[in-house]
């Protein structure tokens, strides 16, 4: 008995919803009514029934089939849906509902909101990095010092981490103004190093060969001078 169930069930198949769409619909514009029906016809469709028995649809869903096109017009209303003219097997053409503006509307919302969290993100970047350079200025940027920054950020493309890592290498030095943190972004630029790990594997290579230099001229020379005895305190 059991086994004859579970024989049906997977016999009856299954419809696919993007959770996408399933935690979306109402921001576009779809109401639950309207999901349940548009997974409905889905499964009728995914089955390759074109054009499901509206009747049937009906009965499914405990409602009248007056109910459903009245729903099905509701959607097309609203540009979530349309009726498409298919030829079907027999050469016949059938008038078929088509859900294509419902899924464009769910891709086109999912654009809109990675865009909108690209923006927020960066939003919140530009102002931490306006704090970190106000941090170790110890003081407020003057609108000029801003207005400069937002050109190494939207024109010259320098990203965030570039000019935290720029600040600090001009903390280092003893340097701390925007022209020499400029020039430091203009060579790493023009040396084609944009992410972290390329900026400070230069500066790891750059250290280590100007440690080998001054090993290497250092070697061989004998101290000039007279040599001064050295003697321990107390003796």
């Amino acid at each position: 008995m059991a086994e004859n169930i579970l024989q049906r069930y997977l016999a009856a198949g299954e419809t696919l919803i993007s959770n996408l769409l399933l935690h979306h619909y109402k921001e576009l514009g779809l109401t639950t009514s309207q999901l349940v029906l548009y997974l409905q016809l889905k499964s009728y469709q995914d089955q390759g029934v074109a054009n499901p028995d509206i009747r049937q649809v009906a009965k499914n869903l405990g409602t009248s089939e007056v109910q459903v096109f009245d729903q099905l017009h509701q959607m097309m209303i609203n540009g979530l849906a349309e009726q498409k003219m298919q030829r079907q097997a027999d050469g016949k053409e059938e008038a078929v509902y088509d859900f294509t503006p419902l899924i464009n509307r769910l891709v086109l919302y999912d654009e809109q909101q990675a865009d909108q969290q690209k923006d927020d993100t960066g939003a919140n970047e530009r102002m931490k990095t306006f704090n970190q350079l106000e941090a170790e200025f110890n003081r407020p940027l003057s609108s000029m010092e801003m207005q400069i920054v937002n050109d190494w950020l939207d024109k010259d493309s320098y990203s965030p981490v570039m000019i935290k890592l720029a600040l600090r290498q001009a903390v280092l030095n003893s340097a701390l103004n925007l022209k020499y943190m400029e020039r430091i972004l203009e060579s790493w630029a023009h040396q084609g190093l944009r992410s972290q790990h390329d900026i400070e594997e230069h500066e790891r290579q750059f250290e280590e060969q100007r440690g080998q230099s001054a090993a290497a001229s250092g070697k061989g020379k004998q101290p000039r001078g007279p040599k001064i005895p050295i003697y321990k305190l107390g003796e």
